[in-house]
């Protein structure tokens, strides 16, 4: 049985976003962890967009953090609900991985029971894909058969399910991990489930190099140089890839160093706020150095809102400053140029507590 008491996530984590707690509408109705994809489906009704939600309510970790809420009440038998959640990032052949987080269901959650056909699965998954994003590997691992608790969000705490070590096949080239809850229906009363703080380390093949020293933490004035440095044991023949939120740097305007073991950023404004990492590579592997946030002194931030759509579908962002009950109040109307396109809140600076929607108009 994996289950583990909760002694806290360590920080070399390889996902973005990890604990769940940075939120937007996204792929879903309601808000989601940004950096982390949703497909649900029922089985007759197609694609559903209410599937899971973040809410504070099954938050582990962070004081002001969420986690995030499954709704297998939004299927039923013969309807059923699957739902996946799970996040992409860059992998090599023969480097080992494991996955682990914080899970819990309630007393009726159709995971329980098995007298449905096909029987409701509830998963921590690691899949690993090609060049061509074809799956060519996929590992799942029952929670309900691993002790999921039954008593609802307030028992996560003590129980941090950890995956077996697994690893990625030859032509891996990206890992895929996160939690589905597959063929699930509604019962009655108490039937959630709900995950938080996932972390996914490895371990790299022998002969892939080895890090010595960690990009740390870094807070400058505005207008200010912020510089970030990696350590590594066995250089030669590496090469670096910084990545800014999970997305590879490249060199020009602010950015310099990208490809370099020191990543400098200069005329540091709003728009450099963020989690950097690097990847480093040779011909044994490949490791991915622990974030290293960058932060500004005395700087007012403003939500953003991330619209996924069709290029010329028009939507209006609305906010509430609570989901239950929620008063929806029209902020922008904004003809998508991009996809996804970003959408700024100038009215809400600072620490406010606010939820987001986009309806599609036309």
């Amino acid at each position: 049985m994996a289950v583990f008491l909760a002694m806290g996530i360590a920080t070399a984590n390889e996902l973005i976003n990890g604990k769940l707690d940075t939120i937007a509408v996204g792929p879903q109705n309601y808000p989601t962890p940004t950096g982390w994809m949703v497909e649900a489906t029922k089985v007759i009704s197609g694609t559903h967009y209410d599937g899971c939600s973040s809410e504070p309510w099954c938050n582990v970790l962070d004081i002001g953090g969420y986690g995030l809420f499954f709704k297998p009440f939004q299927g039923s038998i013969g309807d059923e609900i699957t739902v996946h959640f799970y996040q992409d990032n860059p992998a090599s052949p023969g480097t080992k991985y494991t996955l682990s987080g914080y899970a819990a269901g309630e007393a009726n959650y159709c995971g329980f029971f098995t007298t449905n056909s096909p029987p409701p699965q509830t998963l921590f998954v690691i899949q690993f894909l090609d060049a061509g994003n074809s799956v060519i590997a996929s590992n799942g691992f029952d929670l309900v058969a691993a002790g999921l608790p039954s008593s609802g969000p307030g028992s996560m705490q003590s129980f941090l399910f950890t995956t077996p070590q697994v690893t990625a096949p030859p032509n891996a080239a990206v890992v895929r991990v996160g939690a589905s809850m597959i063929n699930a229906y509604s019962t009655s009363g108490a039937q959630s489930f709900f995950v938080d703080a996932f972390e996914l380390l490895s371990e790299a093949p022998p002969g892939a190099p080895v890090i010595t020293n960690q990009p740390k933490h870094t807070t400058v004035s505005a207008g200010a140089t912020a510089v970030f440095t990696v350590g590594v044991s066995n250089p030669a023949g590496v090469s670096y890839q910084w990545q800014f939120n999970g997305a590879n740097l490249s060199d020009g305007g602010k950015i310099s160093g990208a490809n370099t073991a020191t990543l400098t950023v200069t005329d540091v404004s709003a728009s450099e706020v963020g989690r950097y990492r690097v990847r480093l590579t040779n011909a044994g592997g490949s490791v991915l150095s622990s974030e290293a946030t960058l932060a500004i002194v005395g700087i007012n931030f403003y939500p953003v809102i991330s619209i996924t759509g069709k290029i010329g579908d028009t939507y209006r962002v609305d906010y509430s400053t609570a989901l239950e009950p929620a008063t929806w109040i029209p902020l922008s109307t904004n003809v998508l140029t991009s996809s996804p396109q970003l959408i700024l809140d100038a009215t809400s600076p600072g620490d406010n507590t606010r939820f987001y929607r986009a309806v599609l108009l036309q």
